[in-house]
């Protein structure tokens, strides 16, 4: 159990730094807006096909660790390509490479936290608050140092090793069960569902509703670096993302105590925290100044602390227990891979011919319908779930 806490606190300090500095590694290596608009879409691309591939290598061989540990250290080799490269080619293999392997990691992970605790979700967002925990003090921690340095790349990749060498061991350490290997049973046939579905038609539209609200996020996923340092001068990007993680500690554990007790659906969480993102964009458009980012970054409890585990959840419930890898593995590349390679693609262009301000209120439109699809299809989320047959 310490291993998996730890396994949690160190996964999160590879993404203190990715999250803020791809788009700024891009960004000094000479690429417009909408290059880099583009090459954050081929990254997005392959962290699609990443998880998918892995969570369903994971569900078969039952191999979790060994899968974790093989995308880490092939996560590390892709950045060291990516900030290291001497031609655009070794630039995008470098993405692809570290994309593919890095967004496998916390499906898998997450994987293994819920069949753990057997789906509690209070459990499971207190490991995963532990997460965020690591998150905040790495960012505090760099921001106090302050490192790594923005337009030196060679800098950023030793943090991002860093990150990676103290998540490897936690993960090295764990003592996973052998489990047998599943005997072929006999096809049953359900009633009003169709043979070999391991998810049931909830699922779908879940994932478009998640897909709408991360679409949203895709902006500031992949822009809201930029903007603050190119329009507003604001350099402290560590920090402003440990204001933005920290705020989303208490929302998650609150989020995991209303799920587990059965209080709120995951449905309900889900619009809750659609409607944040409208917030948190108008925000950024609205009130372009250091007083904007900081609502803007604390309204991240919303839309990703009471989302995080309502998907998680929503996922847990609605496939099967033999398919939960792949599950999660869907949620992290069609819920929000497929959108964050659709938002850096269109946002890049967004971005150069009309600006941040057009942006975050375009893009406002897809949390808002994510919003209104909870609401119409609120009967379908009302059947019992096939997770819990």
């Amino acid at each position: 159990m310490r291993e998996l806490y730890l396994s949690f606190f160190f996964a999160y300090t590879i993404f203190a730094i990715v999250n803020p500095y791809l788009q700024i590694i891009l960004r000094n290596c000479g690429y417009s807006y909408q290059t880099i608009g583009i090459l954050l879409a081929l990254f997005e691309g392959a962290g699609i096909l990443g998880p998918l591939v892995m969570g369903s290598l994971a569900d078969k061989t039952q191999r979790f660790k060994d899968t974790i540990l093989v995308s880490t250290a092939m996560t590390a080799l892709g950045f060291i390509l990516v900030t290291q490269g001497t031609s655009q080619w070794i630039v995008v293999s470098g993405l692809l490479v570290s994309a593919f392997f890095l967004r496998s990691i916390i499906p898998i992970q997450d994987t293994v936290a819920t069949s753990l605790f057997e789906g509690d979700a209070k459990k499971y967002t207190k490991v995963r608050a532990f997460g965020t925990l690591g998150f905040v003090l790495f960012s505090l921690f760099y921001a106090a140092i302050k490192k790594p340095v923005l337009s030196d790349n060679a800098s950023i990749l030793r943090y991002i090793l860093f990150g990676c060498v103290l998540f490897f061991l936690p993960v090295l350490a764990w003592k996973e069960k052998k489990r047998p290997k599943r005997k072929a049973k006999k096809v049953v046939v359900e009633p009003k569902r169709k043979k070999g579905a391991f998810y049931d038609s909830a699922f779908v539209v879940g994932l478009i509703i998640i897909a709408l609200n991360r679409l949203s996020m895709s902006t500031v996923s992949s822009f809201l670096s930029l903007y603050m340092v190119e329009e507003l001068h604001i350099e402290a990007l560590t920090l402003v993302n440990a204001l933005a993680a920290s705020s989303e500690i208490v929302a998650m554990l609150i989020a995991g105590r209303l799920l587990q007790s059965n209080k709120v659906k995951p449905v309900t969480l889900l619009m809750i925290s659609a409607l944040g993102m409208v917030a948190r964009l108008v925000i950024y458009a609205m009130v372009p100044s250091i007083f904007g980012i900081i609502s803007g970054q604390l309204l991240h409890s919303l839309g990703y602390g009471v989302f995080h585990p309502a998907a998680v959840q929503f996922v847990f419930r609605r496939v099967k227990k033999s398919h939960r890898a792949t599950g999660m593995a869907m949620y992290i590349s069609l819920g929000t891979g497929l959108p964050a390679m659709l938002g850096s693609t269109f946002g890049g262009y967004v971005t150069q011919f009309y600006g941040y301000k057009v942006l975050f209120l375009s893009f406002s439109f897809f949390a808002a319908l994510s919003a209104l699809l909870c609401i119409i299809f609120r009967q379908l989320f009302s059947k019992p779930p096939i997770g819990e047959a």
